[in-house]
């Protein structure tokens, strides 16, 4: 039976340059599109591609819009409207006002082209507009101690610059006892694989990555005479 395959990740990259001008595409734009993922609904048939990569600047092949790999479930969008330099020298916040357009536009057009329904595409969209370009979600690593009196959330935020990792020491009425950044700048799927599990070991969290390992430990003796 063949099974059906669903968008999961939208990309862009500069229609014209190299590694540099991708670096600060990246900086500038990631954590839109981390959030846009992460609001994508999970079983969207966008014609089978599981991935959209938008290529950002001048058209130089005109016979280039969309190619479309069955094989590999990727599929390529020319955005050749897009001014990549004068998106550069914008702001951040206008920055992140025009990518996620970019990027709308993009799923839009090609969901009308397929003869799906963009609404779910648009909603994903408007949930990135709403959190204002920015997000904080709690990782699955997030533990309560035993004791019950305080819980250890680590939480993941898309912000400009990459993914961050903070650990928040809260009480049961969520008063934060302490904060502290665990990761700054990383790349999101190296925090999905670095703070996959949680356990406790006496008064100290232990952080698991995919494969079991401890990649941080929190000491938490302090808060249990809080």
């Amino acid at each position: 039976m063949e099974l059906t395959v669903y968008l999961r990740d939208v990309m862009v990259l500069p229609n014209v340059g190299g590694k540099e001008e991708i670096g600060w595409l990246r900086d500038a734009s990631d954590h839109v599109l981390d959030i846009l993922r992460h609001y994508l609904p999970k079983k969207y048939d966008f014609n089978g591609l599981r991935r959209l990569v938008i290529y950002l600047g001048p058209n130089t092949d005109s016979e280039r819009r969309l190619s479309a790999g069955a094989a590999t479930g990727v599929g390529e969008f020319l955005a050749d409207s897009f001014d990549l330099q004068a998106w550069f020298d914008a702001p951040q916040d206008e920055q992140d006002v025009r990518i996620l357009q970019c990027v709308e536009d993009a799923l839009v057009e090609q969901a009308v082209k397929f003869a799906t329904d963009p609404s779910a595409l648009r909603a994903a969209a408007q949930s990135v507009r709403d959190a204002g370009y920015r997000l904080d979600t709690e990782l699955p690593c997030s533990r309560t101690h035993p004791s019950r009196k305080f819980r250890v959330r680590l939480i993941r935020r898309f912000a400009p610059g990459g993914t961050f990792v903070i650990a928040r020491v809260t009480t049961p009425k969520d008063e934060i006892l302490h904060e502290q950044e665990l990761l700054a700048g990383a790349w999101v799927v190296t925090v999905g694989d670095s703070y996959r599990g949680g356990r406790w070991n006496g008064d100290t969290l232990e952080i698991l990555d995919g494969q079991g390992r401890k990649t941080t430990e929190i000491a938490c003796a302090a808060y249990l005479h809080l």
